[in-house]
Protein backbone atom coordinates (compact mmCIF):
# COMPACT_ATOMS: atom_id res chain seq x y z
CA UNK A 1 0.00 0.00 0.00
CA UNK A 2 1.25 3.29 -0.91
CA UNK A 3 0.05 6.83 -0.04
CA UNK A 4 0.67 9.71 -2.98
CA UNK A 5 -0.38 12.60 -3.30
CA UNK A 6 -3.44 13.55 -5.74
CA UNK A 7 -2.09 14.62 -9.30
CA UNK A 8 0.67 11.58 -9.45
CA UNK A 9 0.77 10.23 -12.75
CA UNK A 10 -1.12 6.51 -12.77
CA UNK A 11 2.30 4.84 -14.13
CA UNK A 12 4.57 6.29 -11.71
CA UNK A 13 2.19 4.96 -9.31
CA UNK A 14 1.90 1.60 -10.43
CA UNK A 15 5.99 1.74 -10.66
CA UNK A 16 6.13 2.36 -6.82
CA UNK A 17 4.37 -0.80 -6.73
CA UNK A 18 6.84 -2.78 -9.26
CA UNK A 19 4.50 -2.61 -12.08
CA UNK A 20 6.38 -1.63 -15.94
CA UNK A 21 3.73 -0.53 -18.79
CA UNK A 22 5.31 -2.99 -20.91
CA UNK A 23 4.15 -5.32 -18.23
CA UNK A 24 0.46 -5.06 -18.28
CA UNK A 25 -2.95 -5.26 -19.89
CA UNK A 26 -4.76 -3.04 -18.34
CA UNK A 27 -5.16 -1.15 -14.87
CA UNK A 28 -8.68 -1.55 -12.69
CA UNK A 29 -8.61 2.32 -11.89
CA UNK A 30 -10.39 3.44 -8.69
CA UNK A 31 -11.04 0.00 -6.80
CA UNK A 32 -13.49 -2.50 -7.25
CA UNK A 33 -16.26 0.29 -8.03
CA UNK A 34 -13.58 1.17 -10.92
CA UNK A 35 -13.08 0.98 -14.51
CA UNK A 36 -10.65 -1.00 -16.49
CA UNK A 37 -8.10 1.73 -18.80
CA UNK A 38 -5.75 0.30 -20.91
CA UNK A 39 -2.57 0.33 -19.42
CA UNK A 40 -0.40 2.62 -21.78
CA UNK A 41 -3.28 4.92 -22.02
CA UNK A 42 -4.02 5.52 -18.64
CA UNK A 43 -0.05 5.21 -17.40
CA UNK A 44 0.68 9.42 -18.14
CA UNK A 45 -2.81 10.73 -16.97
CA UNK A 46 -2.77 12.44 -13.19
CA UNK A 47 -4.57 10.25 -10.40
CA UNK A 48 -7.05 12.29 -9.84
CA UNK A 49 -10.91 13.55 -10.60
CA UNK A 50 -10.28 15.19 -13.83
CA UNK A 51 -7.36 13.42 -14.69
CA UNK A 52 -8.77 10.01 -14.62
CA UNK A 53 -11.91 11.24 -16.15
CA UNK A 54 -9.91 12.10 -19.69
CA UNK A 55 -9.95 8.23 -20.11
CA UNK A 56 -13.38 7.38 -18.61
CA UNK A 57 -12.25 6.71 -14.85
CA UNK A 58 -12.48 7.96 -11.52
CA UNK A 59 -9.97 7.80 -8.10
CA UNK A 60 -12.75 5.89 -6.81
CA UNK A 61 -11.08 4.48 -3.18
CA UNK A 62 -8.06 5.49 -4.99
CA UNK A 63 -7.02 2.05 -6.02
CA UNK A 64 -5.16 0.42 -8.87
CA UNK A 65 -5.08 -2.64 -9.53
CA UNK A 66 -3.20 -4.16 -12.58
CA UNK A 67 -3.85 -6.88 -14.99
CA UNK A 68 -0.89 -8.45 -16.30
CA UNK A 69 -0.20 -8.98 -20.40
CA UNK A 70 -1.06 -12.47 -20.02
CA UNK A 71 -3.65 -12.67 -18.00
CA UNK A 72 -7.54 -12.84 -19.20
CA UNK A 73 -9.33 -9.72 -18.59
CA UNK A 74 -12.96 -11.39 -19.29
CA UNK A 75 -11.95 -13.71 -16.39
CA UNK A 76 -10.97 -11.83 -14.14
CA UNK A 77 -13.98 -9.67 -14.40
CA UNK A 78 -15.95 -12.65 -13.73
CA UNK A 79 -13.94 -13.39 -10.93
CA UNK A 80 -14.30 -9.86 -9.79
CA UNK A 81 -18.42 -9.87 -10.51
CA UNK A 82 -19.06 -13.39 -7.89
CA UNK A 83 -17.23 -11.25 -5.33
CA UNK A 84 -19.41 -8.15 -6.13
CA UNK A 85 -22.90 -10.68 -5.98
CA UNK A 86 -21.34 -12.85 -3.30
CA UNK A 87 -21.22 -8.69 -1.14
CA UNK A 88 -24.44 -7.59 -1.89
CA UNK A 89 -26.94 -7.14 0.70
CA UNK A 90 -29.88 -8.81 -0.45
CA UNK A 91 -32.08 -5.89 0.10
CA UNK A 92 -33.01 -5.03 -3.76
CA UNK A 93 -33.62 -6.45 -6.74
CA UNK A 94 -30.50 -5.33 -7.93
CA UNK A 95 -28.45 -7.28 -5.65
CA UNK A 96 -30.75 -10.20 -4.89
CA UNK A 97 -31.47 -11.21 -9.20
CA UNK A 98 -29.56 -8.23 -11.51
CA UNK A 99 -25.51 -9.04 -9.93
CA UNK A 100 -26.49 -13.21 -9.93
CA UNK A 101 -27.69 -13.03 -14.13
CA UNK A 102 -24.49 -10.66 -14.79
CA UNK A 103 -22.11 -13.04 -12.74
CA UNK A 104 -24.24 -16.49 -14.99
CA UNK A 105 -23.76 -14.21 -17.99
CA UNK A 106 -20.13 -13.46 -17.47
CA UNK A 107 -19.28 -16.89 -16.42
CA UNK A 108 -20.38 -17.93 -19.93
CA UNK A 109 -18.82 -15.61 -21.98
CA UNK A 110 -15.13 -16.10 -19.68
CA UNK A 111 -15.94 -20.10 -20.55
CA UNK A 112 -17.03 -19.55 -24.30
CA UNK A 113 -20.46 -20.49 -23.96
CA UNK A 114 -22.24 -17.25 -24.29
CA UNK A 115 -24.04 -16.37 -27.28
CA UNK A 116 -23.68 -12.54 -29.28
CA UNK A 117 -27.34 -12.51 -28.28
CA UNK A 118 -25.89 -13.04 -24.48
CA UNK A 119 -23.01 -10.56 -24.95
CA UNK A 120 -25.69 -7.81 -26.31
CA UNK A 121 -28.22 -8.29 -22.66
CA UNK A 122 -24.75 -7.94 -20.72
CA UNK A 123 -24.37 -4.52 -22.59
CA UNK A 124 -28.11 -3.84 -22.04
CA UNK A 125 -27.84 -4.93 -18.35
CA UNK A 126 -25.46 -2.56 -17.47
CA UNK A 127 -27.70 0.09 -18.63
CA UNK A 128 -30.45 -1.55 -16.81
CA UNK A 129 -29.12 -1.91 -13.07
CA UNK A 130 -27.62 1.58 -12.64
CA UNK A 131 -29.57 3.69 -10.62
CA UNK A 132 -31.92 1.11 -9.33
CA UNK A 133 -30.17 -0.34 -6.41
CA UNK A 134 -30.70 0.41 -2.49
CA UNK A 135 -27.21 1.53 -2.53
CA UNK A 136 -24.82 2.23 -5.53
CA UNK A 137 -23.34 -1.49 -4.87
CA UNK A 138 -25.13 -2.60 -7.97
CA UNK A 139 -23.80 0.47 -9.76
CA UNK A 140 -20.20 -1.03 -8.95
CA UNK A 141 -20.56 -3.97 -10.55
CA UNK A 142 -22.40 -2.79 -14.30
CA UNK A 143 -19.35 -0.41 -14.20
CA UNK A 144 -17.10 -2.54 -14.21
CA UNK A 145 -18.35 -4.80 -16.60
CA UNK A 146 -19.04 -2.20 -19.11
CA UNK A 147 -15.48 -1.26 -18.91
CA UNK A 148 -14.46 -4.74 -19.11
CA UNK A 149 -16.73 -5.29 -22.61
CA UNK A 150 -15.56 -1.96 -23.55
CA UNK A 151 -11.68 -2.29 -22.95
CA UNK A 152 -11.64 -6.33 -23.55
CA UNK A 153 -14.40 -6.08 -26.62
CA UNK A 154 -11.43 -8.14 -29.20
CA UNK A 155 -11.37 -10.97 -26.24
CA UNK A 156 -15.30 -10.77 -25.60
CA UNK A 157 -16.11 -11.42 -29.27
CA UNK A 158 -13.49 -14.26 -29.36
CA UNK A 159 -14.67 -15.90 -26.15
CA UNK A 160 -18.50 -15.58 -27.53
CA UNK A 161 -17.41 -17.64 -30.56
CA UNK A 162 -16.09 -19.84 -28.12
CA UNK A 163 -12.54 -19.21 -29.07
CA UNK A 164 -9.91 -18.47 -26.04
CA UNK A 165 -8.23 -14.93 -26.36
CA UNK A 166 -4.80 -14.45 -25.67
CA UNK A 167 -4.89 -14.37 -22.03
CA UNK A 168 -4.55 -16.61 -19.39
CA UNK A 169 -6.25 -16.61 -16.11
CA UNK A 170 -3.51 -15.62 -13.96
CA UNK A 171 -4.80 -14.06 -11.11
CA UNK A 172 -4.69 -9.88 -10.42
CA UNK A 173 -1.87 -8.30 -8.72
CA UNK A 174 -4.42 -7.76 -6.02
CA UNK A 175 -6.77 -11.09 -5.18
CA UNK A 176 -10.16 -10.53 -4.38
CA UNK A 177 -11.42 -11.49 -0.80
CA UNK A 178 -12.50 -15.29 -0.34
CA UNK A 179 -16.44 -14.24 0.39
CA UNK A 180 -16.65 -17.89 1.07
CA UNK A 181 -14.13 -17.87 4.15
CA UNK A 182 -16.57 -15.29 6.04
CA UNK A 183 -15.50 -11.69 4.95
CA UNK A 184 -18.32 -9.36 5.35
Amino acid sequence: MFEIAVGTAVGEVVEQAGGSPGALRALLVGGFFGTWLDASRAWPLPFSHDGLAAAGGGPGAGVVIALPNGACGIAETARLLRWYAAEGAGQCGPCTFWLAALVRGVDALAAGTASPSEVARLHRWCGEIEGRGACRHPDGAARLLRGALELFSEGVWLHAAGRACAGSTRPLVVGVPDSTLGWR
